[in-house]
This record gives C-alpha cells, sequence and structure tokens, in this order.
C-alpha cells in the first residue's frame, strides 16, 4: 500500500464529517451558510479571553471592543441578522487548553478546561479579506476581497490599552469586576492579575519582536513577517531576535487562489491536493492557512523532538484543521464580484478595443485571460526578481526578507527540516515555520499529515553570504544585491495572477503603492508618490478608492517617497512598466474598461 493510499483513508476517517453540502448560491458563490462560516468560524487564533476583551478600556472608560472603536481600525460590522457584536472576521475559540502554554491561562479558582474552558476572542481569513467599498450612497460587501484595516494600529493600540488599564487603579478595578462578575474574592483578583501581566508580558514581547519604523496603514500588512517573528517566540528567542517586518503587502485578493499553483505574493507557498470522495483534499492550503493562523495570535509548542521521530514531529497547537479544511472548500466556490449595476454600465465597444489591446501589447502573457485558463493547470505566472528587468522591477522586499532572514533554532535544533536535513543553531526562520507547521499538524492526531507538507514554504539551503544585522526598517543595501543575483530560487519572484475581479482590489502592485488602474497603467515617473488609503468610496473611472481623507480616524496618507524625494524601501510604486510610457490615452481607457469586465 502506498503512502498516498494510506494518506487518503487516514483522511478519510479523520474529516469524513467535514465534507459541505452546497446550497443555494449567490453571484459570487456562496450560499448564506457558507458566508456565515467563512466570517465567523475559528481557526484556532486567540487573541485574549472573550470576557477580557470586552473589559478592557480606553481612556475615559469606554470599551475597546466597542463596535465604533473597532471601526476605527476598518473592521467591518457584521451584516444585519447575524446576531453578532463582533465585526466580520472576529471569531470565539473554545478548546481544551492543557495543552498550550502562552493561552492556558486561569484567573479565578476552580477554573475548568476542556469542553469547559473559557471562550477566547481570536481572527480568521475573513477579517483581512473582506472588502467594503461605496458609490453614490450605496454599500457593496466583496467576500474575499483586500480588507482596509490597519491591523498594525489595531494591535498597537490594544496593547496600550491593555498596558494602561493595568497600570490605572480605577480601570483595573472596573475591567476585574467586569470579568469575575460572580467571583469576585480577593484570591481571584490574585490570580486575574498574575495572568492577565503573563498575556501582557507576551504581548510586549511580540511588539518588540516586530519592530519596524515603516507605517502600513490601512490594507497593508507585512503578514509574513510578523509570522516568521512568531516562530521565533514560539522557539524561545526573546523579543530583541526579531527580524523587522518591513515589507508590507496588500491583502490579496482570494477568489481565485484555488485555481493557483503557488500562494502569496511571491509564490512562497503551494498548492497541493489528493482526489478524495466529494472534495479535493487541499493539504498545500492546510498546511499555509496553519502557518496564517500562528500569525494572528495562534499558538504551537514547539518541543524538543526525539531523533528516531524523523518526519514525524509532533507539536501542540491551537490550530483547528479541521475548521482549515472547511473553509478552504468553502473558498474554492467563491466566484469574482462583477461589476455591480448601479456602476457606470460598460462601454461595450471599448472594452472590446482594450481586449485586442491586453493581447497585443502581451498583458496576457502574463496575466492569462478568463479563455487561457484551464482546469487542473496553474493560472499564475512567475516572474523572477533575477529575470526582471530595473523598468518592470517591483518592490522586492516581501520576497527577499523571506529569503535571507535566519534565526535561532532553539528546540527546534537537531530537527529534520522539510528538506530533510537537521537543523544547526541557527536556520533560515522560513524553513522553521515550515517545520512548526508539519509538526503542529501531526500534533493533530489521526496522522493527519502523514505525507504531504513539504511543499509548505520549499525552502532551498541558503547562500554562504552573511547577513550583517541592521536597525528595524533599515534599508538593507547587501541584501538587496544578494537576492537580485541570487538564480534559480524559487521563492525571489513575483507571481502575476489573472485579474478576474480586479476592479475590486485596490489598491495595486503588491504593496499596494498605486492608487487605481489609471495610475497603475501610467509610467513609474508618472505615479502618485502619496494618497490617501482608507476611505471607501470608489471613483468608478480612474478604478480605485477616492483619494481623500475619509475624515473618520481611517485616513492614512501612503508615501512612497521620503520628504527628501528618496524611494521609501518597502513602499516602492516603481516598477511594472512593460511599455505603459507608450500607450495613448485613448488606449489606457480602452484596458481599463476590459479590466472592468473581467
Amino acid at each position: 500500500m502506498t503512502v498516498r493510499t494510506v494518506f487518503s483513508a487516514l483522511l478519510l476517517l479523520a474529516l469524513g464529517g467535514c465534507f459541505l453540502q452546497r446550497d443555494t448560491a449567490d453571484d459570487q458563490g456562496w450560499s448564506a451558510n457558507n458566508r456565515k462560516s467563512w466570517y465567523f468560524a475559528t481557526q484556532g487564533s486567540r487573541l485574549m479571553p472573550a470576557t477580557w476583551f470586552r473589559a478592557v478600556t480606553l481612556p475615559g472608560g469606554s470599551d475597546f471592543a466597542a463596535a465604533d472603536n473597532l471601526a476605527r481600525y476598518g473592521f467591518l460590522p457584521a451584516p444585519d441578522g447575524y446576531d453578532r457584536d463582533l465585526p466580520i472576521g472576529f471569531t470565539q475559540d473554545r478548546q481544551d487548553d492543557e495543552p498550550l502554554r502562552v493561552t492556558k491561562l486561569r484567573w479565578y479558582a476552580d477554573q475548568q478546561g476542556g469542553t469547559e474552558s473559557e471562550p477566547w476572542i481570536g481572527l480568521n481569513c475573513a477579517a483581512c479579506h473582506t472588502a467594503s467599498m461605496t458609490h453614490d450612497g450605496k454599500a457593496h460587501l466583496i467576500d474575499g476581497g483586500p480588507a482596509l484595516i490597519d491591523f498594525q494600529t489595531f494591535v498597537e493600540d490594544l496593547d496600550m490599552a491593555l498596558a494602561d488599564t493595568r497600570g490605572d487603579p480605577a480601570r483595573w478595578e472596573a475591567f476585574a469586576a467586569r470579568v469575575l462578575n460572580g467571583r469576585d474574592t480577593p484570591e481571584n483578583r490574585e490570580m486575574l492579575a498574575a495572568a492577565y501581566d503573563r498575556l501582557l508580558d507576551w504581548q510586549r514581547r511580540t511588539a518588540q519582536m516586530n519592530q519596524t519604523g515603516l507605517r502600513y496603514g490601512a490594507g497593508r500588512l507585512d503578514a509574513v513577517g510578523h509570522i516568521l517573528n512568531k516562530v521565533l517566540l514560539f522557539a524561545g528567542a526573546d523579543g530583541s531576535a526579531g527580524n523587522a517586518p518591513n515589507a508590507p503587502v496588500s491583502f490579496p485578493h482570494l477568489w481565485d487562489i484555488t485555481r493557483q499553483e503557488r500562494v502569496q505574493w511571491n509564490g512562497l507557498a503551494r498548492n497541493s491536493r489528493f482526489a478524495l470522495p466529494g472534495d479535493d483534499f487541499e493539504y498545500g492550503a492546510l498546511g499555509r492557512n496553519t502557518g496564517e493562523v500562528l500569525g494572528v495570535f495562534g499558538e504551537v509548542i514547539v518541543t524538543p523532538q526525539p531523533a528516531a521521530a524523523g518526519a514525524l514531529i509532533r507539536y501542540a497547537s491551537s490550530v483547528r484543521a479541521e475548521n482549515l479544511v472547511r473553509m478552504e472548500l468553502i473558498l474554492s466556490d467563491l466566484r469574482a464580484p462583477d461589476w455591480p449595476a448601479d456602476f457606470p454600465p460598460i462601454d461595450r465597444a471599448l472594452r472590446d478595443q482594450g481586449e485586442a489591446l491586453f493581447v497585443s501589447r502581451h498583458c496576457a502573457d502574463c496575466h492569462r485571460p478568463p479563455a487561457a485558463q484551464k482546469p487542473g493547470r496553474p493560472t499564475e505566472v512567475m516572474l523572477p526578481l533575477s529575470k526582471t528587468g530595473p523598468v518592470d522591477l517591483t518592490d522586492i522586499w516581501m520576497a527577499c526578507n523571506a529569503f535571507v532572514y535566519q534565526g535561532d533554532t532553539g528546540p527546534m535544533e537537531g530537527v529534520r527540516d522539510n528538506d530533510g536535513q537537521p537543523m544547526g543553531p541557527r536556520a533560515p526562520v522560513a524553513g522553521m515555520l515550515a517545520t512548526a507547521v508539519r509538526g503542529a499538524l501531526v500534533g493533530q492526531g489521526a496522522e493527519l499529515v502523514k505525507a504531504g507538507f513539504n511543499n509548505f514554504f520549499g525552502i532551498r539551503p541558503r547562500p554562504s553570504f552573511e547577513v550583517a544585522p541592521t536597525e528595524p526598517g533599515a534599508f538593507r543595501a547587501a541584501d538587496r544585491q544578494a537576492c537580485l543575483e541570487t538564480q534559480d530560487e524559487e521563492i525571489l519572484a513575483y507571481k502575476a495572477r489573472p485579474l478576474d475581479g480586479v476592479w475590486a482590489t485596490a489598491p495595486y502592485l503588491h504593496n499596494g503603492s498605486v492608487a487605481s488602474l489609471e495610475q497603475l497603467l501610467l509610467p513609474a515617473d508618472r505615479r502618485k508618490t502619496q494618497f490617501w488609503v482608507g476611505n471607501r468610496e470608489f471613483d468608478p473611472v480612474e478604478v480605485g478608492y477616492v483619494d481623500a481623507d475619509p475624515g473618520d480616524g481611517r485616513g492614512f496618507l501612503l508615501r512612497t517617497r521620503d520628504e527628501s524625494g528618496q524611494v521609501i524601501e518597502g513602499n516602492s510604486n516603481a516598477g511594472h512598466d512593460y511599455g505603459v510610457g507608450s500607450l495613448t490615452d485613448a488606449e489606457r481607457r480602452a484596458l481599463i474598461e476590459y479590466m472592468k469586465s473581467l
């Protein structure tokens, strides 16, 4: 019996109840039940106990979790009829916390674990991958679209509120009374203070690890950088051992992700699947999404492993693997949104001219149109950095950081990485992440991933150059040169994906540095060097969000150059020229009209 056959049989046993029944779908392909699951299903993210999250206050006593405060960071309220007091993407996780460490907190006597454990608030994919836009007073919710949330400020403000609540006697008194309602004794007050201080210390270490001089603003996050640093923390590193998460990217849209072979802007992870009765099992996505959970408040317990474990290392974790499988099945049904009927109608004749230009100008060579997308074949085209000319090269740091960042392995030392080689005292952090993901999934039981996760973050042995330590956010010329000169390294590339639904995915380029499709089709030296993000009013002519401060506290002025005119590394809007300088205004309008129709 082959490993594949054994694995398939185990999956049927372990996940036999998870295949979804499709019911009536809407224009993006989702039923009401699947949409609700996507918005609120837990993936194992554990930010803080639910009673704590609702009791943390701001100066003046208002709740941090109040709807109007969370809206300041761009989080979207639950639609009418959902009976949820927290926004889309905020989940409640209740699981046996006995194997956990960071989130195994006890703050009152006789507190139970197991099925009686206290619920925790966390986030899931929907928080970052649900878009909302308005036009002429009508709102449009775009499932799987890039959210305009300011995750960086949200976490910073929450950390500040936690610290201030603890340090202000009046606010601490109010917090403790709400959390210990019915259990408010001196002994429980002491337990609560000790548990709170443990969580506060973890948040401080995480914040220290993620220091960067770069502000992301709405709609961008260096998610890979945050995930890599979290792995270092789980491996026992202190807060000073982080690598600067200074390569923010736009939240990618998700409606065609299951038809791509490579995922993330630089193709860092792969989609890989087994054919099973009912639905294919996407084990590559399970690995990728496990990494995502660890980055947004999930937990994995990295412990020394016996030498005999080989590839089957086992780590306890908070990851909810079955829910990740279910959510990926839901995602496979998601379709790109159509240009809304209440927007100015598409000029069909101009659109047809644009389609012809899209082919003749070779846009279709990389961004495959619907007719060129073949079932069962990857829909994306990978563009290696080393083979991309200067006028087409976009900001390299998302790809470069994942390639060069290293860290202390701690209890992972000696564990075989996904190339089968024992890790030394230091290793590429992306390789450590792949190992942590593998251990977390094997730890799910039923030999869930006895084979198949070597595809996740396909890290090859690194070149011999040494990376000099720098201040957080500093420009690293040596790293840049090493990345651009390295040949045949798969993750040193950027992905050209199909443009289905591209009209709903502003701002553009992988790092969100270009405001609109109109701006993207200009030569780089004519693009705006600053524009406002956070405004949800849509401009159907330039095809992007209106460049104006929304005036509700969510606006952020994104700058691609500093006051001296120098490029801000991580924010560069250069590249992706491909001859746009020779376009006439009429040709530019025709191409935009065509892209509206995709």
